[in-house]
């Protein structure tokens, strides 16, 4: 039973959307996990499973198609690539400035996209991560993160 536009709340979104994000989540972690096999030891670890996980999760959801068109509150098509897009810019910055500098530029930008408008609660989450990323890989981990722009190390 088709769900009439006026009876719903939200995005509409098409099979042909969700295929398209879905593929393009497992293109990026394909690459991810085709860069972490190229690290050496431990250091492999995580972008493998990072990867890992984006294909795998891809694909449940490839699996979960079918041809209605629903109603949703997923983001649009747009937004769902533009995300998509700064996270390549992230990573991307990450290898050249460092993840926790990056992180303090893409937290907030997320937040953005997402219709966070409160910058109180964009500061607190961006700072929060950041602390919270240092302290697991340095002090619980023991893996100091390579060298950062703006925190040195």
């Amino acid at each position: 039973m088709a769900v009439e536009p006026d009876q719903a709340q939200g995005n509409v979104v098409r099979p042909l959307e969700r295929l398209a994000t879905s593929l393009a989540v497992a293109l990026i972690g394909g690459v991810i996990i085709w860069d972490g096999a190229r690290q050496t030891g431990e250091s492999a670890y995580f972008p493998i499973a990072v990867g890992g996980a984006m294909v795998a999760l891809s694909a449940i959801t490839i699996a979960k198609l079918d041809r209605a068109t629903r109603f949703s509150d997923e983001a649009p098509l747009a937004k769902g690539f533009a995300g998509l897009v700064m996270l390549g810019l992230f990573i991307w910055l990450a290898g050249h400035v460092g993840f926790l500098t990056s992180s303090l530029l893409l937290i907030p930008a997320m937040a953005l996209l997402g219709g966070d408008r409160n910058v109180l609660r964009m500061t607190i989450g961006t700072i929060a991560f950041v602390g919270l990323a240092y302290l697991v890989f340095n002090l619980a981990l023991s893996q100091p993160l390579p060298a950062e722009l703006i925190f040195g190390d």
